[in-house]
């Protein structure tokens, strides 16, 4: 009995670290888009897709790959 919650445990702990390092791939700041103010503009990153950010952009914002992460 005290072999087979062991396992269990181990295979949980495995699972869980197999889905964190899945998750670090996947940024949620990969592309931005520039937000229009009084004064200038600031850049809003928060699109995991360039079709995302196109989505949730309005009149007069661009979309661009986030400068942080580089070209690629």
């Amino acid at each position: 009995m005290k072999w087979k919650l062991l396992l269990s445990g181990v295979l949980m702990s495995g699972y869980l670290v197999t889905a964190a390092y899945a998750q670090q791939g996947a940024r949620s700041d990969m592309y931005c888009r520039d937000m229009p103010l009084e004064r200038g503009s600031v850049m809003v990153c928060e699109a995991y897709t360039y079709q995302q950010c196109m989505a949730s952009r309005v009149a007069g914002e661009r979309c661009f790959r986030n400068p942080k992460y580089g070209r690629r």
